[in-house]
């Protein structure tokens, strides 16, 4: 389940459709919760180099909860503690909306589909996925290809 804010209809339609692609070509049930906040460039370069040192505007940020994780997780596989109701808190997702903008022209594609993968580049780190290492990078972007493809964008 996403908690979107700043976010229009049509993009958090989006985002959902995105998040459930996601957890289908993981075989992830859905038991989490994902806080996704879409900002615009001064809200993400203040965050960036808050958190990370980094002192410029991204696309997009995660901030996981849980460190590693290798989907399909069961719910037997978080405590007690670990539960808001029946849903595991994943992490939280920050986009910035301009960057996308940017980005979907610069890539000549549909803001849709930049936010559709801004979405999915998120939500993969949450769920444990990196691209640092080069066999990490190969995976992550396969299942990237796979779920933009489910999501029709």
């Amino acid at each position: 389940m996403l908690r979107i804010s700043g976010a229009t209809l049509r993009e958090k339609t989006l985002m959902r459709r995105v998040e459930k692609s996601c957890f289908k070509a993981l075989g992830q049930d859905d038991f989490f919760i994902t806080d996704v906040s879409v900002v615009d460039k001064e809200t993400i370069r203040e965050l960036n180099s808050r958190m990370r040192g980094v002192d410029k505007a991204t696309d997009v940020l995660s901030f996981p909860c849980h460190e590693k994780l290798a989907p399909p997780v069961a719910q037997s596989a978080f405590a007690a503690c670990d539960f808001e109701k029946n849903r595991v808190m994943l992490g939280s997702i920050v986009v910035c909306r301009q960057r996308a903008e940017e980005q979907a022209k610069e890539y000549g594609h549909s803001y849709a589909r930049e936010l559709g993968f801004l979405t999915c580049h998120g939500m993969l780190h949450l769920l444990g996925f990196d691209h640092i290492e080069s066999d990490d990078e190969e995976v992550m972007t396969t299942l990237q290809r796979k779920i933009m493809t489910s999501a029709k964008l």
